[in-house]
Formats: C-alpha cells, sequence, structure tokens
C-alpha cells in the first residue's frame, strides 16, 4: 500500500538523508521527497528521504492522493553502538585453544566465545593464552589442553540501539579496548573497540523546512548537517566545514525544491510533483497567508501542470482534509505541528492546528479545557516560558490562541483576550511571518 511507510530502525551511515522536522507538516514531507529526488536526479549517490515523526492527516491525504509512500522513519541519529560493532568471528566454548591461537595469527586482539545459540560467553586474550601455557609447562607439559571457554574472560557488554555517548566517559575510564555489543535478546553482533567509540561514524543530513537543532531528529547534534533548504528564521547549528545552506523568504520550501527543479530542466513525476504542489498549496493556506508569494504562485503553477490538477479546487480539498477539533486526540490536536523557539533568552513553543470551517472551530468549547491541561502538562515537562496553541480556520482565514505560561508574558500580549488563557487573534493565521514575531517582540520587552 502506498501509506504503509517502511520504518528505519537505524542510519547507515553510506546515506545522506534529507529530513524535515521532528513534527512533519506537508511541507516538511514534501520537500524532503521531492528534495532527494531532486539530488538523485543531479548526480548525486546514496541520498534518502527520510522523516524525524508521524506525518499528519493532511500530509497523508496528499501521499495517498498521489501514490507515494512516506518516507522512512528515523528514530534518531546518534551513533549507537551497532555503528561501531565489527562483526569478528566467534568459537565456541568447547573449541580448543588452537582455535583461538590461529585467530592471533591473522592479527585478532582477542576472540569471542559464544555458546550454541550464539549469546557471547567473554573474549580469549593472547595474555589468557600465555597464562595457560605457563600453566601446562609448570605440570610437565601432562595437563589437558584447555578449551576456548576455559580462558573466556568477561568483558563489558553493550546493546547495540545504546548510544555511544551515553557510555562514551565511562569507557574511558575503563582498563580494556574492547566490548562486547549484543542485540535486544542478547545475541553477538560484533566486537566494539575504543577507537570507534572514540570516533564513530556520524550521519549526513540535509535538514529541509527547517535549521534549528531543537526541531531536528533526534540526535541531530550528533551527526554531520551537511546541508540546508529552508524558509524559517535562522538558527542554524555551526557546522565543520561550509555546506550548501539556503534560507529564503518564500511561502513553502516545496517552492524552492520546485524552483530547483525548473532550472535544471528536471519534471519530477506525478507523484513528486503533486507532492510538492500539496507543501506549497498547504503552506500557504493556498496562497491566503501572508507569507504567500509570486514565486509559490509560480511554482505551484508548474507543478499542477506536471501533475494534471486544477489547482484551486485541490487545494481546497487538501485544506478540508485534516479532522476537525472533535476528531483528534489532544496529543494530536498540539502536538501535530508544534515547534520550539528560544525567544529573549527563554524557551516558547508554539503549535497550530488547522479546522476547516465555522463547525469545526466551534467545536473547540467542548475540548478547551482538556486542551488548556494538556498545554500546562508540556509547559511543566519541556520547562516553557509560554506554550501557544494556534487555532486557524483556514477558510475564513480567521485564528483563536490557547496560552499558558508565565504570568508576566501572558498578560503581555497584544491581542483580544476572549476569555482566561484564550485571545482571538483576527486575521493572522501565519505562525512564522505573524504570530512568532509578535510573541518576539512582547517577550523582549518584557523580559
Amino acid at each position: 500500500m502506498p501509506n504503509s511507510a517502511p520504518q528505519d530502525s537505524t542510519w547507515d551511515p553510506e546515506i545522506t538523508y534529507v529530513v524535515g522536522h521532528q513534527r512533519p507538516d506537508t511541507d516538511a514531507i514534501a520537500s524532503a521527497l521531492g528534495y532527494a529526488w531532486f539530488l538523485t536526479h543531479s548526480g548525486y549517490d546514496k541520498i534518502r528521504s527520510a522523516r524525524a515523526g508521524q506525518p499528519g492527516e493532511q500530509a497523508l491525504y496528499a501521499l495517498k492522493r498521489f501514490g507515494e509512500s512516506p518516507p522512512p522513519l528515523l528514530t534518531g541519529v546518534a551513533p549507537t553502538f551497532e555503528h561501531v560493532a565489527e562483526p569478528d568471528a566467534v568459537v565456541l566454548p568447547d573449541a580448543p585453544l588452537s582455535a583461538a591461537m590461529a585467530r592471533f595469527a591473522e592479527g585478532e586482539q582477542v576472540v569471542p566465545v559464544v555458546d550454541p545459540e550464539h549469546r557471547p560467553i567473554g573474549v580469549v586474550t593472547p595474555l589468557g593464552i600465555a597464562r595457560a601455557y605457563a600453566k601446562t609447562l609448570a605440570a610437565g607439559g601432562k595437563a589437558p589442553e584447555p578449551t576456548c571457554a576455559d580462558l573466556a574472560e568477561p568483558v563489558p557488554t553493550y546493546r547495540e540501539r545504546d548510544r555511544v555517548s551515553d557510555h562514551r566517559n565511562a569507557i574511558l575510564r575503563m582498563e580494556g579496548t574492547h566490548f562486547l555489543v549484543v542485540d535486544e535478546k542478547g545475541f553477538y553482533v560484533g566486537l566494539a573497540h575504543q577507537r570507534g567509540i572514540l570516533q564513530p561514524p556520524r550521519a549526513k543530513l540535509i535538514l529541509v523546512d527547517h535549521n534549528e537543532l531543537s526541531q531536528a531528529v533526534v540526535g541531530a547534534e550528533e551527526a554531520d548537517i551537511v546541508g540546508v533548504l529552508d524558509h524559517h528564521r535562522l538558527g542554524n547549528p555551526a557546522t565543520a566545514a561550509p555546506i550548501p545552506f539556503t534560507v529564503d523568504p518564500v511561502g513553502s520550501t516545496s517552492t524552492l525544491v520546485a524552483e530547483k527543479c525548473r532550472d535544471r530542466a528536471l519534471d519530477p513525476p506525478r507523484s513528486i510533483a503533486g507532492m510538492l504542489l500539496s507543501g506549497i498549496l498547504s503552506d500557504t493556506l493556498v496562497f491566503r497567508s501572508p507569507t504567500a508569494t509570486a514565486r509559490d504562485r509560480a511554482a505551484a503553477a508548474w507543478l499542477a501542470h506536471l501533475c494534471r490538477i486544477e489547482m484551486s479546487r485541490y487545494g481546497e480539498e487538501l485544506l478540508s482534509s485534516s479532522p476537525g477539533l472533535g476528531a483528534r486526540t489532544v496529543d494530536e490536536i498540539i502536538d501535530t505541528d508544534r515547534k520550539a523557539y528560544e525567544m529573549a533568552g527563554v524557551h516558547v513553543s508554539i503549535a497550530q492546528a488547522e479546522v476547516a470551517g465555522m463547525a469545526q472551530m466551534q467545536e473547540l468549547p467542548a475540548r478547551r479545557d482538556e486542551i488548556v491541561a494538556g498545554l500546562e502538562h508540556r509547559r511543566i515537562r519541556e520547562n516553557l516560558a509560554l506554550i501557544c496553541l494556534m487555532i486557524t480556520d483556514v477558510v475564513t482565514g480567521r485564528s483563536r490562541m490557547l496560552v499558558r505560561g508565565e504570568e508576566r508574558f501572558v498578560s503581555a500580549l497584544p491581542f483580544s483576550r476572549s476569555a482566561d488563557g484564550e485571545f482571538e487573534l483576527g486575521d493572522i493565521v501565519s505562525r512564522k511571518k505573524q504570530l512568532a514575531p509578535a510573541l518576539y517582540n512582547v517577550l523582549e520587552s518584557v523580559a
């Protein structure tokens, strides 16, 4: 099925991943798919699209509409013991000592010993062999040759999914330099060497639709950011070397991808063109958002021609595809499209939920208390100075906002208060261009 998303439990150091933010909206999914396609067809090797979270209902609607599969899920990109484990050959417990010696003659430093079920028992070392032969000589050569099980020494064992950085300091304090790695069931995976733990491989990421580590896939601070394509404010991490970095004030990252394709005379297939069109229409609210530009309109028209679709009609279908507030859980309402910011030295989170028409907006009062409780829970858990939920009616182009936070910030908000912690935003529909700058100004003035 098109929407049966593959799951990447780990990452491949040979692959460069094009990935959106942790709560991928339609534009994040579309631009990851589209930019990976563009780079691949521009001659770059081993490029793969990815996602850092579960796509929203609107993105899933677009994927199904155009027969495209979601990008694989990256659950995290920090180096794990799986990435530093070397699958050294093993010996069984009843193997004679000569079997281990043959391995040492081939240049191995230690030899793993595993039981018949492939669970590690320990390792044989050259020092252990020397001691065994010394004992045999002391006995006049009459002692039976020991087996590998007799000489297996215990060493620290780590699971393959454990993050290397979580254990690096402890490992550096140990005398040994070799460690066993097992899978989740305790079966042998390989040996980890201290040199690999000190310098593990790093994931290679191209960030789309974001440029801040706080919004990136888990573990991105331990990866190499090798490119950025975005349309948001700057909040980018430092990089070890110069990288291609594009942040352009258009309404959608999908617009930037479409422009790159058009400039190279590369016509994406219908499924990719349709997703890029969906990303533009979604982020610009079918060009009703103040973030929409002439470039977005031009790119969308080109893509609509490629995928043979009537743009305005499809745009309204796309915006109406998200379920109403009554059909969503509190987690879905708050977390499907939520971004973290640092403003005036404090942490802020802004979520946006879209509804299609007054009927869906009128579902808010019945859900208000539990949504506010959910906001407060996240505010405390994440140590936020302010958390906001912007509820936008994409049909009327008007928004309301629920807020929890420090009273000095809440009381300074320049919006019409309709209830405790609830504000009318009027025709504010853009988090990026309208709400976030307004909040930034408030926090700067109060902090």
